[in-house]
């Protein structure tokens, strides 16, 4: 049987190890399945923390209630004006409940927004390292996805020249992840103005994906959507995941401008035609009686975050890159001459301790591992200490 171009698109490359991005992870879990106590720092949720559990009784309430039928294909009244008004607290941009949309996580947003806004061979630029779903999500449109690496010479920061090189008459639009997954790093006012003005100029929509910025307690002014301008261009694709504990919940949401929310909520009546009352039901607790949480968790990996690198203190200058904020350490395994993959393999096979290797983030992702802030203190220090002597075990 015939199967259509788009599996070819959507599918991952991994005819060679190494080649999946989620091989590693996935071979920790079968470990963890057959018994081994593998410490698991290859995924992003506080895996020894759970949901709120005024969020969780929300949602046993709901369900109790027969609140579990259909509902608005674009999500709950009450969910989307809980969703514009955080989205204000956040990034203090103004806008509707009807501009924002819910959707069953960021990744379905994004999805969604891809679908809506791309055709074949328009052009898509990303910053690179990005997060490893990225190149599937957006090439299933049949659209060609460019990548402008970060440079290591400059810190990895944004250089929005780079930016604009890489368009050209075909780009339709601009992806940007701050803080970004898997550095860390948040961009500033000035280059979040710069684009903005830039994809003003060229008539390119500028999604920024936010996922992470409630964690790292970004201020409105860290955020490009009060930006004069970015009411014209910015899409913003946020979700409960992180900053809530909600991962699997799958709860997130686009906001847009209207008429580009209008065609997002067509779309939902053929991709999904509703998503769980009782789900949306305990999301607006999270919004409005959850609000500290964002803070605790905050604070939590900062102290973790101190806590690992005070193990691998003594690697190699520039080994360990570290933004100072976020859920995620990176390590350069370039420093152990060995790619990001054969690192995190080697690290579980000898120490039982999984990270992800950054290979699916892009070409600059294939020598950078990265660890994930994400168990209790005790297992924690564990890792540590098998990363750093499994990173003294291969000085040259």
């Amino acid at each position: 049987m015939r199967y259509s171009s788009l599996t070819q698109r959507i599918s991952p490359d991994t005819d060679q190890p190494g080649r999946d991005p989620w091989e590693v992870h996935s071979l920790a879990l079968e470990r963890l399945s057959n018994g081994e106590d593998v410490i698991l720092l290859s995924i992003g949720q506080e895996s020894d923390k759970s949901t709120p559990s005024c969020v969780v009784d929300a949602a046993i309430s709901s369900l109790r209630n027969g609140h579990h039928h259909y509902t608005d294909v674009a999500g709950q009244t009450n969910l989307r004006q809980a969703v514009a008004e955080y989205h204000q607290h956040l990034s203090g941009q103004v806008v509707s409940a009807q501009q924002c949309v819910i959707y069953a996580g960021a990744q379905n947003a994004l999805f969604a927004v891809s679908q809506v806004l791309l055709e074949h061979g328009q052009q898509v630029i990303l910053s690179e390292p990005y997060y490893t779903t990225y190149q599937t999500t957006f090439s299933a449109t049949g659209s060609e996805v460019v990548s402008v690496p970060l440079r290591s010479q400059s810190n990895y920061e944004l250089t929005v020249s780079d930016i604009e090189s890489a368009i050209n008459d075909n780009t339709q639009m601009l992806v940007l992840n701050s803080p970004n997954n898997p550095m860390g790093h948040c961009y500033t006012r000035k280059q979040w103005q710069a684009l903005v003005n830039l994809c003003v100029e060229r008539d390119i929509w500028m999604v920024h994906d936010a996922v992470y910025a409630d964690i790292v307690g970004m201020s409105p002014e860290q955020m490009p959507q009060s930006l004069p301008g970015a009411e014209q261009v910015l899409i913003t694709v946020g979700s409960l995941s992180k900053s809530h504990r909600m991962t699997g919940w799958r709860l997130g949401w686009a906001v847009a401008p209207l008429e580009l929310s209008e065609h997002l909520t067509n779309l939902s009546m053929c991709m999904h035609y509703g998503l769980p009352p009782f789900i949306m039901d305990a999301a607006v607790v999270a919004l409005e009686d959850a609000k500290n949480t964002p803070r605790v968790i905050e604070k939590l990996l900062n102290g973790r975050r101190q806590r690992l690198k005070a193990h691998l203190a003594k690697l190699p200058v520039g080994a360990v890159l570290d933004s100072g904020t976020g859920m995620f350490l990176l390590l350069d395994t370039q420093k152990f001459e060995l790619s990001g993959y054969e690192f995190a393999l080697g690290l579980l096979n000898k120490h039982l301790v999984s990270v992800l290797p950054c290979n699916g983030f892009g070409a600059t992702g294939k020598h950078l591992v990265r660890i994930g802030l994400c168990v209790d203190d005790a297992r924690l220090d564990r890792a540590g200490k098998a990363i750093a002597e499994y990173c003294h075990s291969l000085k040259p």
